[in-house]
């Protein structure tokens, strides 16, 4: 397992004070610690680049708290209860305000993705509508149609908004209907997708290379999510990741900023479906 052993992935972000707790206990081998969370779409690309930090830096350890959303992720931060917080979002005035500082670093393709077993390799921004409407009802096959949403106020509404108002006026029927799923993480999302048959969500190709997701990723409108589609601009839709610390932060923070900004992170992070900023 390597220095991989030494990034712990939480069960729950409820665990944070028992881990600084035994973080401070005599006898602990490592001379600096470094706290991470925040939206899980991007976890799993930050998890690899912790791995090669670690072993660039021997005297860190890392720890990677489960996901806790942008908010979460921002909020702990500027408290200090994380050393860095991730998130899919800029920083809010008000949180700026209190001292918070982000740092871009990568974006990835913001995607559609289906479950395996659904017979569609791609789709439309208007049969999306169809979707979230209600209107398609059955797949081929006749798999019924289970849309698996996200809360209006996440990242992936403001992008589904940002694609078409059509879309987002769409989405929010989606929300009025009965039954439906609404995931309240990237991680709870991509599982419901993953798991339910005839599922149709939103999730980002960071997370489904980066975690090995066994759902599938759909083209929009014939142009198939990828980091080279990213990178010439034919895939339009993206979300870009911020690196978030507060108002002062710590050596290993400042040290694994500097790593993030480093060639050698970056191409850990194509591998993962990420590209560089424009």
């Amino acid at each position: 397992m390597g220095s991989m052993r030494r990034i712990a992935v939480l069960a729950a972000a409820s665990t944070l004070v028992a881990l600084l707790l035994a973080g401070a206990r005599p006898g602990n081998a490592f001379a600096e610690t470094l706290r991470i969370g925040g939206t899980g779409g991007a976890l799993g690309g930050i998890a690899r680049v912790a791995e090669a930090f670690r072993e660039a830096h021997p005297e860190v350890e890392v720890t990677i708290l489960a996901p806790i959303g942008s908010t979460g992720g921002i909020r702990a931060a500027i408290a200090g209860s994380l050393d860095i917080g991730i998130s899919a979002r800029p920083l809010s005035p008000e949180e700026r305000d209190k001292g918070g500082q982000e740092t871009p670093y990568a974006r990835t393709a913001f995607v559609f993705a289906v479950n395996q077993g659904v017979p569609i390799s791609g789709i439309t921004v208007p049969e999306a509508v169809d979707v979230f409407l209600g209107k398609k009802e059955r797949w081929a096959g006749g798999t019924p149609v289970r849309p698996i949403l996200r809360h209006l106020y996440d990242t992936d509404a403001i992008e589904i908004r940002e694609m078409s108002p059509e879309l987002f006026k769409a989405y929010e029927v989606a929300h009025r209907r009965k039954g439906m799923i609404v995931a309240r993480t990237d991680k709870e999302c991509a599982d419901w997708i993953e798991k339910t048959s005839g599922a149709f969500g939103t999730t980002t190709l960071s997370q489904v290379i980066s975690e090995k997701r066994r759902i599938k990723i759909l083209s929009v409108a014939g142009v198939t999510p990828s980091v080279e589609a990213i990178r010439d601009g034919s895939y339009p839709y993206t979300k870009t990741f911020y690196l978030v610390t507060g108002p002062s932060y710590s050596t290993a923070a400042a040290k694994f900023k500097r790593f993030l900004r480093s060639p050698k992170a970056m191409n850990i992070l194509v591998d993962a479906g990420h590209a560089e900023l424009p």
